[in-house]
């Protein structure tokens, strides 16, 4: 594969990531996590504009499915963890404007999402502490809550938990199954699954698939033996990037990035070009983004840059090209990277 890369704009403590499909084609989406802005870039003609100025401290970026460009976002989750005024906007395209409304009111959600089963659509939010203090208290464990959805996407009266006792609950990434969505979370006390009611009314299913001190996670088969592999940084904003098998007995660690890391953040896995790989990224040391594919029968490393200390990447898929959004919070940029064949 061939990288390009385009730089899109300056913004200080650039953190989250993301598309939505607006107009009849896609746009980009940056995000600070600090006090500042969340950006809409065109990535045709490359114009930015603020879609709000402040408050900042978003997480998360989630399209609302069925809308000509809403988009759910996080914001007040500030560094330090100081996240209890946390809450969810929805912010829409207006008159030529962007509109954004408070949408829910959640301390310490982290990350969420809007998963999907049996044609209904449900909230998923992430809480990384269970606290009542400003700031995050570790020793009191985050968890999942979930609730059904309106077909107006009005914000849920009443969540119920599905699962509690999660120390630093902060990873998280979606698979599309056949026919549903499954979200799949990261915290100390490992990773776990998290699959919506088989129908309306039912139990949310929570398995822990693995014991691990996890932080973020990603999902790829990228052996192609057509079992997924597990990308798990650890510990809670760690050191390692490790890769691990499905066997019969488990998960069972099949490979560990070699180079010298602090601040692991990022991880995504998935096809890039028609190949699965896993993606990660540093925010320390040498604050590289890299890539995992297989190769002659084992997981190689290939660095795509370095310096710059990505948050978060998000992928998008075209014909000619896909592409990688990576909000590279240690250098202050939105960064485009066009991914071609050799």
């Amino acid at each position: 594969m061939k990288f390009a890369k385009r730089h899109l704009c300056d913004l200080s403590f650039c953190y989250a990531a993301a598309s939505i499909q607006a107009d009849g084609r896609e746009k980009f989406l940056f995000a600070t996590d600090d006090t500042g802005p969340c950006r809409c870039i065109d990535p045709e003609t490359f114009e930015t504009e603020n879609v709000w100025d402040e408050p900042g401290g978003t997480m998360s970026i989630i399209p609302v499915p069925g809308t000509d460009g809403d988009f759910l976002a996080s914001q007040n989750f500030l560094p330090g963890f100081s996240a209890l005024h946390a809450r969810i906007v929805r912010a829409r395209r207006e008159n030529g404007a962007w509109q954004v409304q408070p949408w829910l009111d959640m301390p310490y959600v982290h990350r969420f999402d809007i998963l999907e089963r049996d044609g209904v659509r449900y909230l998923l939010c992430c809480i990384l502490s269970s606290t009542e203090m400003p700031q995050a208290d570790m020793t009191c464990p985050g968890r999942l809550i979930a609730a059904e959805l309106s077909d107006d996407f009005s914000a849920p009266a009443e969540f119920t938990v599905i699962a509690d006792g999660m120390t630093k609950n902060h990873g998280y990434c979606r698979v599309e199954r056949d026919g549903y969505t499954e979200a799949f979370t990261a915290c100390d006390e490992g990773v776990f699954t998290a699959v919506p009611p088989e129908h309306r009314g039912g139990r949310w299913e929570v398995r822990k698939i693995l014991d691990a001190h996890a932080s973020d996670i990603a999902v790829c088969d990228i052996d192609g033996d057509g079992a997924e592999e597990l990308a798990v940084i650890e510990p809670f904003h760690g050191s390692d990037f490790v890769v691990y098998h499905k066997t019969s007995d488990g998960y069972k660690e099949m490979y560990r990035y070699p180079e010298k890391m602090e601040f692991v953040h990022a991880a995504w896995g998935g096809m890039l070009r028609g190949e699965p790989v896993f993606l990660g990224g540093c925010r320390a040391v040498n604050k590289e983004l890299f890539m995992l594919r297989w190769k002659n029968g084992k997981i190689q490393a290939e660095t795509i840059e370095t310096g710059y200390g990505p948050s978060n990447v998000a992928v998008l898929h075209g014909r000619n090209e896909d592409r990688i959004l990576a909000a590279n919070r240690e250098s202050a940029e939105a960064a485009l990277f066009m991914v071609y064949d050799d």
